[in-house]
This record gives C-alpha cells, structure tokens and sequence, in this order.
C-alpha cells in the first residue's frame, strides 16, 4: 500500500507539470483543526459577467486553498429536496461542503482525509462521499454530520452508484464493492492491480441487473448486481505498462449502454472509451467487439436521441450514430483537452483543460463560450438553475 501511494503521489506532481490530465494530492495537505470556528463562505455575486453568451451567476471558494496547493478536482452533487436543491462538495482541506443553490455556504462536515470523488444522494437521504485515503462515508447533510463509515481497500475518487437503496463503489487498486445505504458491505470483488494509472477514474454502470466495470488494467467486467457473481471479462489493452504519460493508453470514463433501441442491433452494446486509445463497443452478452474507434475521450459519452455526443481529447466535439458509431456532425472547438458534454436547456456544454467553457446546439453550432482561471478536467454538472463548473484551483462556478 506504501508503495501504491509513493507512486500516485509521484504521478500526480507529474501530471501537474506535463498538464496532461487531472491532478490530485494522494495525501492530507491541510492541517485539519477541528476546533477552528466555521466561517461560512458567502457566493461571490458576478454582475454583468457574460461573455459569449455565457453568464456567470456566481463563484466560491470550494477548497480554501493555500498558495501553491496542488490540483483538485472533485465532483461536486446536486442534491434534491422538496424545498429545491443543495450543492454538496468534497474539498481538499479534508472537508465537505454543503451549499445552497445560491452558492452561500450552509454547513460543512469534517473527513480524516481530503476528498475528490463524486457523490451519491440514496433514496433515504444520506449522501454518501469517499476520500483519498480509503475512507467511504455516508452524511446526513440536513444534520451536517457523518452517520457511518467504512475503510475500502485504497483511495476512491470516482463516483457512487445507485442500486435499488444501495450502492456500488470501484476504488484505484481495481475493487468493486456493493454496500447498503447503512455502509454495510454486501459483496465485493477483486481485479488484477493496473500499472501506471491517471487521476480520473471510471465508475461502475448498472444495467438489468448487472454491474460494468472499466478497470485501470484494461479489463472490462461483467458481473451479477445481486451477488458480485462473475460473469465474463474482456480485456482492451493488449499492455498498459507505459513508461511516459504520452503513450499511457487506459479507462478514465465511465462507458455508456447503448439499449437496443438506440443502437439499431439485436442486443445491448457497452460503449468504453480509452484515454490516448480507441472508443469500443462491446457486447453485453458476452463481451466481445462489435466495432471500434480511435478517438480519444476522458469523460463519459452522452447518448441522447440515437446519438452519442462526445467531446475529445483534441478539443473536437462530435455526434456519432449510435448504431453505428459512424460521424454525424464534428466541430473543433479549441485546441486543449475536452470534458463532457452535458445537456442543459437542449444545448450541449463542454469544457477544456485550458478552463475554457463552451455551449453548442446539438447540431454542432457554436452558440457561446466564456474564459475561466485554471484548467478544467471533471464534467459540469447541470442543475436547474445552470451548470456547475469545477476548476483545478478550487472555484465552483455557476454558469447559465
């Protein structure tokens, strides 16, 4: 495990440098005082900041980072309530945030470690959050506290999965576990350990009840949701033994089920993307290869209308047939590394690792675009007001 973190720790100072894709500190870099009074941070009103046809409604300081701090990129929650909708954040000063939908600060809930995964609001209300260090929570966010927790395998900094009120969690060192919404491990299974990996991890897919999993190894797993039964295994990397982050080829998006309704086949397809390699389509039945690309994404495909839109990693969005994985429509729209899209309002966003953000109709018409601070390497996520954007330097944005 020792050996595990040196060299994560290692690659992270590498990446930062290369800027080739998501930095994150692998250890605790804030002292954490728990006796320090809370300081609830208020949004920062942005007045006529529109550009491109892009306004800015308001922006915080997720982390509060000191100078010199090392990159973040946690995903932050929308999370529902019948009064409307909180934003819940993990940080890097080993605390996570709680936000109304006007950016004021309402509470935070102290961790043993920084946090830069994705959340996951269960049906009872818990939100369940991991941090870099192994640790997996579930948090009351109405009583600001946390209810339980539970020690994974290694760091965990993808996203929770829904299953019937439970959930599903991948960490780095390639283990699947399904818990219940009160933290109680269900089932678990283990992967072979990868190699050279990056910071931005896939997460499991659940479909009829089975789970997907990209593992940092190359292998694609097929198991049963109930009991973690293995059901067939498929490996896309022939080598990820890389030696230079250039030639690293390896999952760091979460693959997309194509339903037989939108892929024109006679069964079910899993689309899985590789990072510096190819997009393919596996079978669901058996995992075998129905047909491929080589386009390079780093966050998840949006199937919308028999479409995939993906956005690349040479800074290029395009719609391709969901069928047949053919190209509709591809239009550049900068030069830096791209993430997402997401669909707010019935039109695409994307953003770039240059902290550029774009709009797009979904024909492929640049309709606006807007300049942040730092780079940008986790997906927006939409809320009903706009669409959230995290930079590296640990400013949350509202955009509309």
């Amino acid at each position: 495990m020792e050996k595990h973190l040196h060299l994560k720790q290692l690659l992270s100072v590498v990446l930062c440098s290369l800027s080739l894709t998501a930095c994150s500190t692998m250890s605790s870099w804030f002292e954490d005082d728990e006796s320090e009074p809370i300081v609830k941070a208020a949004p920062v009103a942005v007045e006529s900041a529109v550009e491109g046809g892009i306004t800015i409604d308001w922006r915080v300081d997720l982390d509060q980072r000191q100078p010199a701090s090392v990159s973040g990129f946690s995903l932050p929650l929308v999370y529902k309530t019948t009064q409307g909708h909180k934003i819940v954040a993990g940080a890097q000063d080993k605390r996570v945030r709680i936000y109304s939908a006007g950016g004021s600060e309402l509470n935070r809930v102290a961790l043993a470690a920084a946090s830069e995964s994705g959340a996951l609001q269960l049906a009872g209300g818990l939100v369940v959050i991991g941090d870099i260090e192994g640790g997996l929570y579930g948090i009351d966010i109405e009583k600001g506290e946390v209810s339980w927790k539970v020690e994974l395998s290694s760091s965990f900094v993808g996203s929770p999965v829904a299953i019937d009120g439970d959930f599903i969690v991948q960490t780095d060192d390639n283990q699947v576990y399904r818990f219940s919404a009160a933290g109680e491990k269900l089932w678990s299974y283990s992967g072979s350990s990868g190699g050279l990996t990056m910071q931005l991890s896939p997460s499991p897919v659940v479909y009829k009840n089975r789970v997907y999993v990209a593992m940092n190894n190359g292998e694609i797993v097929a198991l049963k949701a109930d009991h973690g039964g293995f059901l067939w295994t498929r490996q896309l990397l022939l080598n990820n033994s890389a030696s230079v982050l250039s030639e690293l080829k390896v999952p760091v998006a979460t693959p997309t089920v194509v339903p037989v309704e939108d892929s024109g086949r006679d069964e079910d397809t899993l689309l899985v993307p590789i990072f510096q390699g190819e997009m393919v389509f596996l079978s669901l039945l058996d995992g075998s290869t129905l047909n491929s690309r080589s386009i390079s994404i780093k966050s998840p495909a949006l199937l919308k209308n028999r479409r995939l839109y993906i956005a690349d990693s040479a800074g290029a969005v395009s719609a391709l047939d969901a069928a047949s994985g053919e190209t509709l429509w591809k239009q550049q729209v900068s030069s830096g590394e791209l993430t997402g899209p997401v669909s707010w309002q019935g039109e695409l966003w994307v953003a770039n690792d240059q902290g550029k953000v774009y709009r797009l109709s979904e024909d492929g018409m640049i309709k606006g675009g807007l300049v942040l601070t730092g780079r940008i390497d986790r997906t927006p996520v939409i809320t009903d007001n706009g669409v959230l954007v995290r930079n590296n330097l640990g400013t949350l944005y509202l955009l509309h």
